[in-house]
């Protein structure tokens, strides 16, 4: 929303070129007939308070077909183009808007007057949303309560909002009640929102009995939506067959494009699709290179892998960090690796990769 709306000329009109001839009499005729419409072009072009008005005018001159052209779908290249966006329902704005953030919403209300007020609800439910992850989390001098922050979201999800719909459907889940977190992640879905598609998708993954085919359908608008975490569920789905037939090669693209998006998991998923050349095709340096980037993000798997990897290549001190990393992420057949390494290095060194281990961040991921 914070990018500028321009209007456009319906399908089928043309924009009337000014005449460049040098007849003196056609040029009287034109200023006056420009002058005499001035007035009225500044009134389609006026934005005002209470409308948005984007008009473009194609011909100066006013007939009577012209004005009964408004209305006509088929209208010539003559007609008035006219596109009066505060005219647009409440209830499809509300539903356009519905998974919009904060910023999204300030923005799209300071359009004009009518959606500031389509949008009000919404505006209230950031506020619901807001107090709900404070209660959530402890965050912001109040102390975590379950219970509020659950009142505060489906207050939130109340005004249509697609956000507080997902949070409250997390608080149903968690605490038992499946069916009332599922109604409302299908809520969220329906309205468009990727969250809310994916974890409805996860969910009837999870249901007993599960429902693999409508849980590919929610995973894949999702997906195409761009959310990471939906497009490595679907990966998993294509890849275990659940839902579908096994598809290595679709299964790798979408590991592929998760790893993109910055989701670790797949990272790691995507460096073993390419070291082992199933669905991609066999590249070690990329293989590599995802393991790496996953090792750096706290994939523990990934850093027990890559701390191999760097023993083999006979880089002692790295591998023994990557390696240790792995020891304290729970990893434990990675802890002999790192002793019998530890045994060949000198007291500074294991110092210092220690040091090193200890002064260890990941990286963000998603």
């Amino acid at each position: 929303m914070k990018q500028r709306a321009w209007a456009f000329l319906a399908d089928g009109e043309q924009i009337t070129a000014l005449s460049l001839g040098n007849n003196n009499n056609n040029d009287r005729k034109s200023r006056r007939s420009n002058e005499k419409y001035k007035p009225q072009e500044r009134r389609h072009l006026e934005v005002c308070g209470s409308r948005c008005n984007f008009t473009v005018t194609s011909a100066p001159r006013r007939t009577e077909s012209t004005r009964r052209s408004r209305f006509d779908t088929n209208a010539s290249s003559s007609q008035i183009a006219h596109h009066d966006f505060s005219l647009l329902p409440f209830d499809v704005l509300a539903k356009v808007a519905a998974s919009f953030t904060l910023s999204n919403l300030q923005s799209a209300s300071l359009v004009c007057r009518s959606w500031r007020d389509a949008l009000r609800p919404l505006r209230e439910a950031m506020l619901f949303l807001r107090w709900g992850k404070r209660f959530k989390h402890g965050h912001g001098g109040v102390r975590p309560n379950l219970d509020k922050a659950l009142d505060s979201f489906l207050k939130g999800a109340a005004r249509g909002s697609t956000l507080a719909m997902v949070d409250a459907g997390l608080i149903y889940w968690e605490i038992g009640k499946k069916g009332e977190g599922i109604a409302l992640y299908k809520k969220a879905a329906e309205l468009g929102d990727p969250a809310g598609q994916c974890n409805l998708g996860i969910s009837y993954l999870q249901a007993e009995p599960s429902n693999p085919k409508e849980a590919m359908k929610w995973l894949y608008q999702a997906s195409v939506a761009g959310h990471v975490r939906a497009q490595y569920q679907l990966a998993l789905c294509l890849h275990q067959g659940r839902g579908v037939e096994s598809n290595l090669a679709e299964a790798a693209k979408w590991y592929l494009r998760a790893a993109e998006g910055g989701y670790v998991r797949a990272m790691y998923n995507t460096s073993l699709c390419y070291s082992f050349g199933e669905g991609l095709v066999h590249n070690h340096q990329q293989a590599r290179k995802w393991m790496k980037r996953a090792a750096d993000r706290g994939h523990s798997k990934a850093q027990f892998e890559h701390g191999l990897s760097l023993f083999s290549e006979g880089e002692m001190m790295k591998a023994v960090v990557y390696l240790e990393l792995a020891t304290r992420a729970g990893e434990t057949a990675a802890a002999h690796v790192k002793n019998v390494i530890l045994q060949q290095l000198s007291a500074t060194s294991r110092d210092r990769a220690m040091h090193l281990a200890d002064n260890w961040r990941a990286l963000p991921s998603r």
